[in-house]
């Protein structure tokens, strides 16, 4: 079986070992610290639900021994901190340009994709993209990345994205640990990821396979922990 891959899961929050390849991302310091000790790539970051509560140079002070920066952004919806605290906190961790960002922007895409360009980050992957389809072509030209979840099986402006982005900026991700619509996640769900962007772009599974890793590969910046799937 093709090596899978899944560029956004809560591993700290599921107590299970998976076949999927993942990057760990976190909330806070106590996910940060749990998920320094969890299997595959491994970020640190506070949520932007968290903005505000939580001491920014306490988690900081973990990211050198982390291989990407993450979860971290904007949201616009959910988060109950401002705006300014919220850019704050953000930009806080956007000081490491030669780390990849994982990006939370829940109707924020714009504010924090602008960000993260203002700083001159490498690689940013925007997770779960649900942001203006004009958007993609500067996501692209910027090199930078945007994740597909389980949930595109049915999310009609999910489905939308993938018609619209090129799969050269495609990721799957399960945003495991997460309880969408009173279902679990988990990383074995990128293959629904897989199966709903090979048929809306009119591949064969193991053609979507081969280019999310691919993808994977360039937008964690060849990190040499990544298995090789051939």
């Amino acid at each position: 079986m093709h090596m899978l891959f899944d560029a956004h899961c809560h591993c700290s929050q599921l107590n299970k070992d998976y076949s999927v390849f993942t990057a760990s991302v976190s909330m806070d310091l106590e996910t940060s610290l749990a998920t320094l000790k969890m299997k595959g790539l491994r970020g640190v970051g506070i949520h932007p639900w968290n903005a505000g509560k939580v001491k920014i140079d306490e988690v900081k002070r973990l990211i050198e021994r982390a291989d990407f920066v993450g979860e971290v952004g904007l949201d616009y919806r959910l988060s109950e901190a401002s705006k300014e605290v919220q850019r704050m906190y953000f930009e806080e961790f956007l000081d490491f340009p030669e780390k990849p960002v994982n990006v939370h922007a829940l109707d924020a895409w714009e504010d924090a994709f602008n960000l993260v360009i203002k700083h001159e980050i490498r690689s940013a992957i925007f997770h779960w993209y649900t942001g203006p389809l004009n958007l993609l072509k500067d996501i692209e030209g910027a090199q930078y990345f945007i994740t597909i979840n389980p949930s595109v099986s049915f999310q009609a402006k999910h489905q939308k994205v993938v018609e619209v982005a090129p799969t050269r900026i495609i990721l799957t991700e399960s945003d495991g640990g997460y309880v969408y619509k009173g279902k679990l996640l988990e990383p074995t769900m990128v293959t629904e990821a897989l199966k709903q962007i090979a048929r809306i772009k009119g591949l064969e599974v193991r053609q979507v396979e081969r280019i999310v890793e691919e993808n994977f590969r360039r937008a964690f910046l060849n990190n040499s922990k990544i298995p090789s799937s051939t």
